[in-house]
């Protein structure tokens, strides 16, 4: 086939900037639209752990009193959500709006990120590519799921993801394809660094996620732009890690400041990581996968560690942490769950007074336990450890891949993504309702239906969420073929790539690459933890960042290399 009859047959709409930029209009409107009909979701006195710890945060921010009162609660999570919240409330601008407009305006990003892979088109036809791409991502179905409405930091973290993907990709496109006068890299490495530093800010997991692809893509930036002999972009190349450390130093700084600690968490680093890590050690008879700490390793630490008998009572024997945190068909603490109840029972001590008094507790136990297990006094299953997670063993490996794989057809076919909560409402009184409702500027789901307890919602929102359920089964149909295509198109591009000594193939390859493996990554990270500590099943909330990544591969790969087989059959 010729290039012009693939032109011929594969024109995409001539839209103008102006139409183009009254279609994006369109689209956000749209979108966001959307998000009018949806109500947000709490549980007030069911989620202290998360929804109410941030909402209690982001009040306290608005107060100027930081993160508030200090508890074993207050420092156990990156809490830029928080910050977010207290932003928005001082603007007035609803809570789930704004999430929606986060989303679109880093969808938009992405979109113009991508724009040199179809720089060759003509102006409109790329115009309207950029466009199908922005519409794709806003309307994505994971973006608008019923996660969503929860008032916590999944909310947004897909979008800071996308923001930083979007900046490293952007830079490094346009450092292959433009010379140094016509395309800056220095505006995308900071939106790089935004993403980077307000997702590493947001959840404690994202660094390991994150800053596997900023480092991938630094390194072959570095590759291009020496080749080019473009000396300054070189040294942007400091700009993410330099936004993301002044980010990092910023939140210490104020921890130190409130509280006295100089860290981001008093709980995934530091004392208490250390102590976990250390207990994690003890050797155990049990060989249930979901436990860390066992009942029979537990008695052993209380009997080898005086200062965690005053903790045995209630971890033990009080009822009402055991209904919080105890697992009834295991009789016992998940991993998911034993961090949770040793750090309140702690707080019933006193420990918590103070995150320096928490600090010397947990470093005293931390010690202790690594001596006692170092000198024979404890029996051990590893060596020194730090960290809340489980160590990796060979018993995780196999479920691990078969959860990750479950993960990928999940995100891949967009399950669990209704636009609403058909049977959970809103729990709390009416003043709870009144005080979320007031500072979110949005409403909540709390009405019941007549002679139910399930929520209410009128016909047009029933209307609309029926239509979006439409749009995800579209989704998911297209989406499953284009990335069975794009799989292919992308292998059999491979053996060119592998020729070419040009940036100019090699790069957006490699960025396709780098797309499906972050979605791969962030599958296998949670597939571990649902392995080792949470047991909770396959969860969209968690999966929400592989959602856009399988999409931008599969979109990126059917474009970019189905066009060159055309042109070239």
């Amino acid at each position: 086939m010729s290039h012009s009859l693939f032109k011929k047959h594969h024109r995409c709409p001539a839209f103008s900037a102006r139409v183009f930029w009254l279609a994006v209009l369109l689209v956000t409107l749209l979108r966001c639209g959307v998000t009018q009909f949806q109500l947000a979701y709490t549980w007030v006195g069911g989620a202290p752990l998360d929804d109410e710890l941030m909402f209690r945060a982001a009040n306290a921010i608005t107060n100027g009193q930081w993160l508030g009162e200090y508890d074993y609660l207050t420092l156990s999570k990156s809490m830029f959500f928080p910050v977010w919240l207290a932003f928005l409330n001082a603007l007035h601008i609803p809570y789930l709006l704004g999430g929606a407009l986060l989303w679109c305006a880093a969808s938009l990003l992405m979109a113009f990120a991508l724009r040199p892979l179809w720089r060759r088109w003509e102006a409109g036809q790329g115009r309207a590519c950029t466009l199908v791409l922005y519409a794709l991502l806003a309307f994505l179905p994971s973006s608008w799921a019923s996660y969503t409405l929860r008032v916590y930091r999944d909310n947004i973290f897909p979008a800071l993801c996308l923001v930083c993907f979007a900046g490293f990709a952007g830079a490094a496109l346009r450092a292959v394809f433009y010379e140094r006068t016509e395309k800056p890299l220095w505006p995308w490495l900071l939106a790089a660094g935004a993403g980077l530093a307000c997702g590493y800010l947001d959840r404690e997991d994202a660094g390991l996620f994150l800053l596997p692809f900023a480092l991938t893509a630094t390194v072959i930036l570095l590759v291009v732009l020496i080749a080019k002999r473009r000396w300054l972009c070189c040294a942007a190349q400091v700009l993410p890690y330099g936004i993301l450390a002044a980010g990092v130093l910023i939140f210490c700084t104020l921890n130190y400041r409130t509280y006295g600690i100089f860290a981001l968490s008093d709980f995934s680093e530091g004392a208490f990581a250390d102590a976990m890590g250390a207990m994690t050690r003890v050797a155990t008879e049990s060989q249930e996968p979901l436990l860390s700490v066992p009942a029979d390793a537990r008695q052993k630490l209380y009997d080898a560690v005086p200062e965690l008998r005053c903790l045995e009572p209630w971890l033990e024997e009080d009822a009402q942490l055991q209904n919080d945190f105890r697992d009834p068909e295991l009789d016992d603490y998940r991993a998911g769950s034993f961090y949770w109840a040793i750090r309140r029972a702690a707080q019933f001590e006193g420990i918590y007074d103070s995150a320096l008094t928490a600090e010397n507790y947990w470093r005293t136990v931390a010690d202790k336990i690594n001596a006692a297990c170092d000198d024979g006094t404890l029996p051990t299953r590893s060596g020194p450890r730090s960290g809340t997670s489980q160590p990796i063993r060979a018993q995780y490996v196999a479920p691990t891949i078969r959860e990750a794989a479950a993960g990928a057809v999940w995100a891949l076919t967009f399950q669990d993504c209704p636009a609403y909560y058909s049977d959970l409402r809103s729990i709390g009184t009416e003043e709870d309702f009144a005080a979320w409702s007031a500072y979110l500027h949005c409403g909540l789901n709390g009405a019941a239906q007549a002679g139910k307890d399930t929520p209410y919602y009128s016909p047009l929102q029933l209307a609309v969420y029926r239509l979006l359920d439409i749009v995800r089964l579209v989704y998911a149909v297209l989406l499953t073929i284009a990335f069975v295509c794009a799989v292919i198109l992308h292998s059999r591009a491979l053996p060119g790539v592998l020729r070419s000594k040009n940036s100019e193939q090699t790069v957006p390859w490699l960025l396709l690459l780098g797309f499906l493996g972050m979605a791969a990554l962030r599958c296998a990270m949670i597939a571990f933890v649902e392995v080792s500590s949470f047991g909770i099943g396959t969860s969209t909330m968690y999966l929400a960042t592989v959602h856009p990544l399988l999409l931008l591969y599969a979109f990126g790969a059917v474009v970019l290399y189905h066009k060159k087989e055309a042109v070239h059959d």
